[in-house]
């Protein structure tokens, strides 16, 4: 907490803002019944700042200087931060935060109320108290000069400024000596995202055009990247500035404050464009990705835009693993809630019964420390779902959908614009709740957030195989595995499954071997060879599959295969009820019948 922050905490300065109570020293916003209102802490930073300055039009570097001090973004991490503190402030019209084009913001003056009415003494009784003058609808204030506002809350911070003095003076004299300790929570607020940073290409050849167009497919990069909001993507502005020097990998890592870069030449050889692209840790400078794409370059706009977009893919895909390898490669117990989750989602990937339980643990304890942490929300109730489906530990099941739901929702109130929570929302829909139409409704809000996100189009994959859209379920798999080009074996039962559902079954049944090899217990691989292998007539191979299966599940009946698909895809539902049949699942028990 810095000097400023330690004042207004000791001060309890609290200003009446548009129906609501903007605490400064307790950094919160409260409602106008005196309830926290949620609001992340960048949104409630920039608020303050604009508060501060109200009437006056704050240019958006002012705004990256006081809330991202000391670190690259881009603007659209101040565009969400102000959408969000629209949201919590109920301004759909943008009456009380306004923006002034190709300036920045201004909060409106008369939306804060008058220093009369600003408290400016120590908090009494609680998070819950307010002090008690009028906060339910702040008295519409005259017109004013905004300086004199600013002037006259100024004031108000020197008084706020004096009596801190005097309680820092008295709590050093009682503890001198004393070094304070941080709360059990402090520090663990991990980053919210990954940085990566794409340094400016070069072509080999040295030529003007040639530099030219290297330089151009590393900007196209970075916009494609950025619009994975689960990445902190540097401005070019920032990272092309190393472009011709010599500067260690490390001293870019850190001044950058990113530790993965990418470098890259772009060739082009006639009608033949190459691009090579390297991802490197820059903590140790070695090569944690590399890749070479070669494409006609006939049509240079569209080859350029296609290359991008699977360079971009790849490496958010190659990004996510390579941050969870090292999360499992850490000891549990220097884990913070960052970590932690990391660890779990490379656990979860592992479909054993222990390495899910861990998992949950993990995310539980990720979410005791920091309950306002979204992915940890999100995994714990993706994980769950899973865990339902594939009944790996038996403590989760679809008797738990709402429970399940519950923890998807929540990550999602808390940060709406992270693909991956639709992911999870999907899973819960669609393993938990057999809602297919919600599920396939959160699966494209992922794509909408992710377009070169593998994942996201991974799990519209298998709601339209569910549901019994063959062909585009294929397409959307091929797109995921063409972003992944060596997919996780987490792929590889989507991936089998798209190929079932267009009877694909030979290589349905090679996808599923090649997933078994590396995650034997993987239920869902084992399930769609058993199916693949039936319909091919290879029945003692299928056979054997079906008693794999019921060794580990001995109550399951053919009903477990045909509720995977939704209740008007008759075609897939009647091959799934032949197929495990004929491979030997019992049938399922009759359906009661009234008297």
């Amino acid at each position: 907490m810095n000097d400023a922050n330690r004042v207004l905490h000791a001060a309890g300065l609290r200003l009446p803002l548009a129906g609501f109570v903007l605490d400064l020293g307790g950094d919160e916003l409260r409602d106008a019944s005196g309830q926290s209102v949620e609001l992340r802490p960048q949104a409630f930073q920039v608020l303050r700042f604009l508060a501060l300055n109200a009437g006056k039009v704050v240019s958006k570097d002012e705004l990256h200087a006081a809330v991202w001090s000391g670190l690259i973004v881009t603007d659209d991490s101040l565009v969400q931060a102000v959408g969000d503190l629209r949201r919590a402030l109920g301004d759909t019209e943008h009456r009380v935060v306004k923006t002034v084009p190709r300036r920045g913001y201004t909060l409106v003056a008369d939306a804060v109320a008058a220093p009369a009415e600003v408290a400016i003494a120590p908090q009494r009784g609680g998070a819950g108290s307010v002090d008690p003058s009028p906060v339910g609808a702040v008295a519409a204030t005259p017109p004013r000069r905004a300086r004199s506002l600013r002037l006259r809350v100024l004031a108000a911070l020197l008084g706020a400024l004096s009596l801190a003095g005097v309680l820092v003076g008295a709590l050093v004299w009682r503890d001198t000596g004393t070094t304070a300790r941080p709360s059990a929570a402090s520090g663990q607020r991990m980053p919210d995202r990954p940085s990566i940073a794409i340094l400016a290409f070069r072509d080999p050849s040295g030529d003007a055009a040639g530099r030219l167009l290297a330089r151009g497919v590393a900007e196209d990069l970075v916009a494609e990247l950025a619009r994975n909001v689960d990445l902190r993507v540097v401005s070019t502005s920032s990272s092309f500035s190393f472009a011709g020097r010599d500067v260690p990998p490390a001293e870019i890592g850190l001044r950058l404050r990113s530790r993965y870069l990418i470098d890259g030449t772009v060739r082009r050889d006639d009608q033949v464009l190459r691009v090579g692209v390297e991802m490197i840790d820059s903590q140790d400078g070695h090569i944690v990705w590399s890749a070479q794409h070669v494409a006609d370059s006939a049509n240079l706009p569209a080859t350029r835009d296609t290359l991008v977009r699977r360079i971009a893919g790849s490496l958010h895909s190659k990004l996510r693993l390579s941050e969870e390898r090292r999360a499992l490669a850490r000891p549990p117990k220097t884990l913070d809630v960052y970590a932690m989750t990391l660890r779990a989602i490379a656990l979860k990937h592992q479909f054993r019964p222990q390495a899910a339980r861990e998992a949950r643990q993990l995310l539980e304890q990720a979410i005791a420390i920091d309950p306002e942490y979204a992915p940890a929300w999100l995994y714990l109730g993706m994980l769950n779902g899973l865990d339902s489906l594939l009944r790996l530990t038996g403590e989760w099941h679809p008797g738990r959908y709402r429970e399940m739901l519950a923890q998807s929702q929540r990550a999602i109130q808390l940060d709406p614009q992270l693909p991956a929570a639709y992911v999870g929302l999907a899973v819960v829909h669609l393993h938990g709740g057999r809602q297919f139409s919600a599920a396939l409704a959160a699966a494209q809000r992922c794509v909408e957030l992710g377009p070169s996100d593998a994942d996201c189009l991974m799990m519209l994959s298998i709601v339209q195989s569910r549901i019994g859209q063959a062909e585009t379920a294929m397409q959307n798999m091929d797109k995921a595995l063409d972003l992944s080009p060596i997919p996780p074996v987490y792929m590889n039962s989507p991936h089998a499954l798209a190929l079932w559902v267009n009877r694909r079954l030979d290589e349905a049944v090679r996808v599923a071997d090649d997933c078994i090899e590396k995650a034997p217990r993987e239920l869902g691989c084992r399930r769609l060879r058993m199916l693949a292998l039936a319909e091919l007539g290879r029945l003692d191979e299928a056979r054997q599959e079906a008693a794999w299966i019921l060794a580990q599940l001995p109550t399951v009946t053919s009903a477990w295969f045909v509720d995977m698909y939704a209740d008007d895809a008759n075609s897939l539902r009647a091959r799934a009820t032949a197929a495990a049949l004929a491979a030997g699942i019992p049938p399922a028990p009759p359906a009661p019948t009234g008297r």
